[in-house]
C-alpha cells in the first residue's frame, strides 16, 4: 500500500502541471489574439519539416487521450463530445476532462489493477 502513494502523488503533481500550462495557454491566447495571424503562421508552421512534426505529434497525442477517454468515460455523450472538441480545441479540454473525472479515474486504479 506505501507504494501507491507516491505514484499517486506524482499523478496529481502531473495533473496539476497539465492543468497550470492548459490554463495559461488559455490566458496567452485571450491576450495576444492570435487569430487574425493564424492562416499566415499555420501556412508557414505546416510548410517546415519540424512544423509539421510537431502538429503530427500533437494530434496523434490528441487521439491516443481519446483512446483512454473512450474507456473510461462512462457517458457516451462526454465521449463523442471529446472527438468533436479534443482536435479542435486542444489540450484544454483534456485538462477539463481530468479534472471533472478525475475521482473516477482514481477509483478506477484502485490497487488490486496493478497486481
Amino acid at each position: 500500500m506505501k507504494q501507491r502513494a507516491p505514484t499517486l502523488s506524482l499523478a496529481v503533481v502531473f495533473l496539476i502541471i497539465g492543468v497550470a500550462l492548459s490554463g495559461a495557454l488559455l490566458l496567452w491566447m485571450l491576450l495576444y489574439d492570435p487569430w487574425p495571424l493564424f492562416s499566415e503562421q499555420g501556412q508557414w508552421l505546416t510548410s517546415q519539416v519540424w512544423g509539421q512534426i510537431s502538429l503530427f505529434d500533437l494530434y496523434s497525442g490528441f487521439f491516443m487521450a481519446l483512446a483512454l477517454a473512450w474507456l473510461f468515460e462512462p457517458r457516451l455523450w462526454v465521449r463523442l463530445l471529446l472527438l468533436v472538441c479534443l482536435p479542435t480545441l486542444g489540450n484544454p479540454v483534456l485538462a477539463i476532462w481530468l479534472i471533472m473525472r478525475w475521482k473516477h479515474l482514481k477509483r478506477m486504479a484502485s490497487p488490486h489493477d496493478f497486481d
